[in-house]
C-alpha cells in the first residue's frame, strides 16, 4: 500500500518553537528564570544525593568526610543531607509538573484558536487538499495528542537532558579523566545514532497522515451514509475504512523498528559508561588515586541515569510523536500567511473576469483544461453547456479559487486573483452549487453568516426575493418562529428546494459581483423550478454571472452560451445564434425540447 506524507508537511521542532513564542500564553522571562531554577534545583539534589550515597562508604570504613566529620554523628547527617536532597528532588519534580501542565494547557487554547482561524483564511484550494478530517485531526487530536505526551513525559524529558550535564560535572568532581570516557562513549554511537534519530521524524508523519486519511474516510462515510445504503454499497465503505484503517497499523509497525534501534543504542550507550565507570574507578581504587567512597560515588552516579535515560529512550516514540503532532498543528496555524499577498478594494461594480491561459490536472496526470482561455463580459450572465467530464465545474472552482489551476492566471477586473487574500477572492465571487450547508441556530443567524449587519426587514426582504416571503406556505410551514426558527443540526430537516432558497438569500445579501451558480437549482421538484429558476435569474442581475447549465432552460435566457467538450471551447454564441449554427448546441436542446 501507498503510505505517504500529506500535502502539509509537520512545521521542524525550531520552527513550532517561534510559533508557540507568538501566542499571548507564550512565557516570560520570569517564568524561564523560575523554571530553569526549579530544574537545577531537582537534578543538583538528584546528583547530590547520589555522591552522599557512594561517600558513606568511607564513613562506614571509619574515614572523615569534609565538613561533617566521622563517626556515628556524621552519619546521621549525612543521612539528613540525602532526606533532604529526596524531599527538595520530589517536590521539585511535583511543581515542575504543575508549571508544565499549566503553560501546555494554555498554549494549546491559542494554537487551537491560531490554526482555526488560519484554516478559516487559508487558500480554499490549500484547505480542500488537506481535506476535512485531516483539518479537523490536526486541530483537535493532533494539539490533544501534544498536551498528552507533554503532561506524561514533559518533566522527565527536562530532567534527563539536565541530568547527563549534571552527572558529567560530577563524575569529573570525582576525576578529571572521566570525561574521555564521555567523549570515547559519543564517538562509538554517533553515525548509527545519527541516521535512526534522522529517520524518526519522516516515519512519524507517515503514521500521522494515515490515521489523517482514515479519518477523511470516516467522515466521507458519515457523511454518504444515506447514499450508500440507497445503493447497498455498505460493505464496500467498510472494506474501505478498514483497508485505511490496516494501513495505518501497518505504517505504525513500520515505524516500530526505529525505536526498538534507538532502544538497543541507549543500552549500549549505557553499557559501556557504567562498564568503563566501574573499571577505571577500580583501577584508581587499587593505585589509591581514588577512595572507596569516591569509586562507589561514581557508580552510584551511572546507575542513577540509567532511570532517566531509559525514560526517554522508553518514551522516544511518544515524544517525536508529540513533536509531530505539535508540527502539524502549527503548519495548519501558518497555512494562511503570506506576506506578499496586496489587499485592494473591492470592486464597485460587476467586473469582467478573464480566464487566461490555464491548465488544470488532476493528481494521476488527467489534464482537464490546457490553455484555456475565456473572457466573461462584465454585467453579463455566460452559460456553459457540454456532457459530463467536459471541464465545466471544473471551470467554475478555479474561477471561484476552490482549485488551483497548475498554470495560468484568473483575473476579477484587472485583479490577478493568484496575487490577492483567498479572502479577498471569496468577497468578490460567490458559489452557490447544490450542496447547501446550514449553519446550526436560527434562521436569522444562518442568514447573517452573509451580512452580520443586516436588519430583520433586509432578511425578509432577501427572502422575499427568492421566493421565500412571510406570507409563502412553505414559509409559514417550515419558519413557525419566524427568524428564530432553529435551523441545521438537531432541528428539523428541511427539503432541499427550502435550502436552496435560504441558499440563494444569502447571495441576495452578500451582494457579491461576480455570481458562480452551478446546478444551483438542479434539486428543484416540479412545483419549484419554476420560482427558483426566476429567483436565480433575478439575483443574477446586474452582475458578472457564470451559470454551469445543466438543464438547458438555465442556458436559454444567459447573454452568451458556451458549449464545451474535452476542456475546450467548440461552440460560443446567444441561444438563436447557436441554434441556427445547427451543430452541438442545436442538436442538445433539439433532444432536450423533445422531452
Amino acid at each position: 500500500m501507498n503510505r505517504v506524507a500529506d500535502a502539509l508537511a509537520p512545521a521542524s521542532l525550531a520552527e513550532s518553537w517561534r510559533e508557540l513564542k507568538t501566542l499571548p500564553s507564550k512565557p516570560r522571562l520570569g517564568w524561564y528564570v523560575g523554571f530553569f531554577g526549579i530544574s537545577l534545583v531537582t537534578v543538583a539534589a538528584m546528583v547530590g544525593t547520589s555522591n552522599l550515597l557512594g561517600y558513606s562508604v568511607d564513613l562506614i570504613n571509619g574515614a572523615s568526610l569534609p565538613l561533617i566529620g566521622a563517626g556515628t554523628t556524621a552519619m546521621w547527617w549525612l543521612l539528613g543531607l540525602v532526606a533532604c536532597g529526596i524531599l527538595l528532588e520530589t517536590a521539585g519534580r511535583a511543581l515542575l509538573q504543575l508549571v508544565i501542565n499549566t503553560l501546555a494547557r494554555r498554549l494549546s487554547v491559542d494554537l487551537r484558536k491560531a490554526a482555526l482561524s488560519s484554516a478559516l483564511r487559508a487558500p480554499v484550494p490549500d484547505v480542500m487538499e488537506l481535506g476535512t478530517g485531516n483539518v479537523i485531526s490536526r486541530i483537535t487530536q493532533d494539539i490533544d495528542n501534544t498536551v498528552r505526551i507533554v503532561a506524561m513525559v514533559g518533566v522527565r524529558l527536562v530532567i534527563t537532558m539536565l541530568i547527563l550535564p549534571g552527572s558529567l560535572i560530577a563524575l569529573l568532581s570525582i576525576h578529571w579523566l572521566f570525561i574521555f570516557l564521555f567523549i570515547a562513549v559519543v564517538l562509538v554511537l554517533i553515525p548509527s545514532g545519527k541516521k535512526t534519530v534522522r529517520a524518526i521524524p519522516a516515519a512519524t508523519n507517515i503514521v500521522s497522515s494515515t490515521e489523517a486519511r482514515r479519518n477523511n474516510l470516516l467522515l466521507d462515510t458519515i457523511r454518504g451514509i444515506e447514499t450508500l445504503r440507497v445503493l447497498k454499497l455498505g460493505a464496500w465503505g467498510v472494506q474501505r475504512m478498514r483497508q485505511a484503517s490496516w494501513t495505518a497499523v501497518q505504517a505504525t509497525a513500520d515505524r516500530a523498528p526505529i525505536f526498538t534501534r534507538l532502544l538497543a543504542l541507549g543500552s549500549i550507550a549505557y553499557g559501556l559508561l557504567l562498564i568503563g565507570v566501574f573499571s577505571l574507578s577500580a583501577y584508581w581504587v587499587t593505585q589509591d588515586v581514588l577512595s572507596i567512597g569516591a569509586a562507589s560515588a561514581a557508580v552510584f552516579v551511572v546507575v542513577r541515569m540509567e532511570v532517566h535515560v531509559f525514560n526517554v529512550l522508553f518514551f522516544a516514540s511518544e515524544i517525536q510523536s508529540a513533536s509531530t503532532s505539535l508540527g502539524r498543528a502549527v503548519s495548519l496555524a501558518q497555512l494562511a500567511q503570506r506576506e506578499d499577498l496586496i489587499e485592494p478594494a473591492d470592486c464597485a461594480d460587476a467586473p469582467a473576469v478573464t480566464v487566461r491561459d490555464v491548465t488544470f490536472t488532476y493528481p494521476g496526470g488527467v489534464a482537464i483544461l490546457e490553455d484555456f482561455t475565456l473572457v466573461l463580459e462584465a454585467g453579463t450572465t455566460t452559460a456553459l453547456v457540454g456532457t459530463s467530464g467536459a471541464g465545466k465545474s471544473t471551470l467554475a472552482g478555479i474561477i471561484a479559487g476552490l482549485q488551483r489551476p497548475n498554470s495560468g492566471s484568473v483575473l476579477i477586473g484587472d485583479i490577478d486573483t493568484d496575487t490577492v487574500s483567498d479572502t479577498w477572492t471569496t468577497r468578490q465571487v460567490a458559489l452557490i452549487s447544490q450542496e447547501v450547508h446550514l449553519f446550526s441556530g436560527s434562521l436569522g443567524d444562518d442568514l447573517r453568516m452573509a451580512d452580520a449587519q443586516a436588519t430583520d426587514a433586509q432578511l425578509f426582504s432577501a427572502l422575499n426575493a427568492v421566493g421565500l416571503g412571510q406570507n409563502t406556505t412553505a414559509f409559514r410551514r417550515f419558519f413557525p418562529s419566524g427568524l428564530d426558527t432553529p435551523i441545521g443540526a438537531g432541528a428539523e430537516e428541511l427539503t432541499p428546494e427550502i435550502q436552496q432558497q435560504i441558499s440563494l438569500a444569502r447571495i441576495v445579501l452578500r451582494n457579491p459581483p461576480v455570481l458562480i451558480m452551478d446546478e444551483a437549482t438542479s434539486e428543484a421538484g416540479s412545483d419549484n423550478a419554476r420560482m427558483l429558476e426566476k429567483a436565480a435569474t433575478e439575483i443574477a442581475k446586474n452582475r458578472t454571472t457564470l451559470v454551469v447549465a445543466h438543464r438547458l432552460d438555465q442556458a436559454v435566457v444567459a447573454d452568451r452560451i458556451i458549449v464545451m467538450e474535452h476542456g475546450d471551447i467548440i461552440e460560443d454564441g446567444t441561444h438563436q445564434e447557436l441554434l441556427s449554427l445547427g451543430r452541438k448546441y442545436a442538436q442538445l436542446y433539439q433532444r432536450w425540447s423533445a422531452q
